[in-house]
């Protein structure tokens, strides 16, 4: 896998064709439609025509609410979207019958615990788009309290370091 790529792509149809180490015109060529008509999809120049998202998701074995959003175009690749993808993906591994399913079922649920971090962090993203002084002393509080925490803890977290937080 091109793991660099991956890191850049913006839609969830995108990071399929990544994932899947396809490219474009080889999945034109098997649903009979342009490098250019994909392109403008996964470019969210057009949207997704019913009958081309039918069998976009039959191809790529995914249903369709991870392709397209209400208008037919493709998903933007959040956080929260890719950690559904790959948790769709590794349980299609799974049910295929691998032989080290344990392993399997342990990223499943790193997978799971990061998107409850992820909710977390989205929880937390609204509340900070409030202007309200008295929301914001909250949370100074509560952020000092769970650094002080951290650092009682010897927590090793690289991200606080990096990022001028609690030392």
């Amino acid at each position: 896998m091109n793991t660099p790529k991956m890191l850049h792509a913006k839609t969830t149809l995108e990071y399929l064709v990544l994932v899947n180490e396809q490219s474009y015109s080889a999945i034109g060529r098997e649903l009979h439609i342009t490098p250019q008509q994909f392109s403008d999809w996964i470019k969210k120049r057009r949207p997704i025509p019913q009958e081309r998202l039918k069998a976009l998701s039959d191809y790529f074995d995914i249903d369709e609410s991870y392709l397209v959003d209400e208008h037919n175009f493709t998903r933007n690749l959040d956080p929260m979207n890719k950690i559904d993808i790959q948790m769709v993906l590794i349980k299609k591994t799974i049910d295929e019958g691998v032989e080290d399913k344990e392993s399997y079922l342990e990223r499943i649920q790193k997978l799971q615990k990061e998107k409850a971090k992820q909710i977390r962090i989205g929880r937390l993203a609204s509340i900070l788009h409030y202007d309200d002084e008295e929301i914001d002393r909250g949370i100074d509080q509560f952020l000092k309290e769970m650094e002080a925490r951290i650092k009682e803890k010897r927590i090793p977290d690289t991200d606080t370091d990096s990022h001028g937080g609690a030392q």
